[in-house]
């Protein structure tokens, strides 16, 4: 997989002194290995990659449409049990949460090959599960941690 920055017309390069620039040539572009260290790169330098979103040069698969798979439905039984192991607090923000506004959340989202199973599931509020979307656990991690460092910084320098 080799990620680059791209706004659909210029490319991002980064310099060895680390200087960011721009370029028609895919082969002059910066490429990184995942798209979250790519958007890092687009989170240190707002300005300078506004617009820019990672592009997968080898296989453009990963951002086609995929059909959707058809999910289990989990008895009420399996559900209760999930939240009573994670002690009604959602699995990614700690938050206590009500078992009616408890929503499943795959550990390994399907988009991804995970399976739709028991033990690939965890209680989560309806906004993380929301904003987890396909990433794996540590990927998300890294997007929540990133978002609270830009934010922290934007409001205090």
């Amino acid at each position: 997989m080799a990620i680059v920055l791209t706004n659909g017309e210029y490319y991002i390069t980064v310099s060895s002194t680390g200087k960011i620039g721009k370029t028609t040539n895919i082969e002059e572009a910066q490429t990184f290995y995942s798209c979250n260290v790519a958007m890092k790169k687009v989170f240190k330098a707002p300005g300078k990659c506004k617009g820019y979103y990672p592009y997968d040069t080898e296989d453009t698969e990963w951002n086609k449409p995929k059909e959707k798979q058809k999910r289990k439905k989990y008895s009420t039984e399996v559900r209760r049990m999930i939240y009573n192991n994670a002690d009604g607090r959602c699995q990614l923000c700690g938050r206590k949460i009500m078992f009616t506004d408890a929503s499943m959340d795959h550990i390994i989202p399907l988009a991804l090959g995970g399976e739709d199973c028991e033990s690939n599931l965890q209680l989560a509020c309806k906004v993380c599960n929301g904003a987890k979307d396909f990433y794996l656990p540590d990927e998300f991690q890294d997007r929540v941690f990133d978002t609270f460092c830009f934010q922290m910084e934007k409001k205090h320098g």
